[in-house]
């Protein structure tokens, strides 16, 4: 049995109507993939996110509504990545923390670099220098595309 459905829905549900309170988070624990606890966040979508899609919260939202994170902004305001598709207007888990997938822009990632907001709207780059503004470290490196990461949203 999965441990998701411990609180009656699944990690991966989606749909248009609120089923739980916007900025619940669920903490899933360690499994046998041996990648650690994930913690997800509860969220409405201001815009359509795809796996990968780095979110930051809406802009002037009052509750747990996100967007895609604008280019290059502080990592500061990063709530979490989405994991499977949420639809505009639609409600859904993202990543907080954990092992997961990250949409790099062309500047793609590099393994064990810090992640931080990349030049494109809901994507990430690598980190060059030490920085203070990353939300978490590639554990691939990627031209473009998704890249294997660990997450750590403070947003």
């Amino acid at each position: 049995m999965s441990s998701t459905r411990t609180m009656g829905i699944a990690i991966t549900d989606t749909g248009t109507t609120q089923v739980m309170p916007l900025g619940f988070e669920f903490h899933e624990p360690a499994s046998g993939d041996d990648q650690g606890e994930k913690v997800w966040i509860y969220v409405e979508a201001s815009e359509a996110l795809v796996i990968g899609s780095v979110c930051s919260y809406a802009a002037a939202a009052t509750t747990v509504k996100v967007r895609k994170v604008p280019a290059n902004t502080h990592a500061g305001t990063i709530l979490g990545v989405a994991q499977h598709v949420i639809a505009i207007n639609a409600f859904g888990f993202i990543l907080r923390r954990g092992v997961g997938e990250v949409l790099a822009d062309s500047g793609g990632t590099t393994a064990n670099l810090g992640l931080i907001a990349g030049d494109a709207v809901g994507t990430a780059d690598a980190a060059a220098a030490v920085t203070d503004a990353s939300f978490g470290v590639a554990q691939e490196a990627v031209a473009s595309g998704l890249a294997t990461c660990w997450i750590n949203c403070q947003g």
